[in-house]
């Protein structure tokens, strides 16, 4: 499954609405606050980006909140364990898949859209 990896500053708005869409959607990202980490800046400048939000998805670089195209390379969501409430990420691109809760050994189906 493709990492997520969104760029942002804590005053950007667009950075707070480009989050709360990937909550919506369940999928897991990672947040670089480039003002606050010097290595997401580094990456930053090395990939010649001027602004944020921005993402990598896997090898894909989007810069700007583009809905549409994060939904298209993004290949995984979040589901819960109805157990345990453990969330975990599984592929979209399956079907309907047995899981496996690595908390508590609870076996479920899901089909992730």
């Amino acid at each position: 499954m493709k990492p997520v990896t969104v760029y942002t500053t804590q005053t950007c708005p667009h950075c707070r609405t480009a989050k709360e869409f990937l909550k919506q959607q369940n999928i897991h990202f990672i947040e670089k606050d480039v003002n606050t980490d010097a290595q997401a800046r580094s990456e930053m400048m090395r990939r010649k980006v001027n602004g944020v939000p921005f993402f990598t998805i896997g090898e894909d670089l989007i810069v700007g909140f583009d809905r549409a195209r994060i939904m298209a390379l993004v290949d995984h969501r979040l589901v819960e364990c109805p157990s345990c409430r453990t969330r975990m990420r599984v592929p979209t691109d399956k079907g309907t898949i047995r899981v496996t809760c690595p908390n508590c050994s609870q076996v479920f189906q899901t089909n992730p859209k």
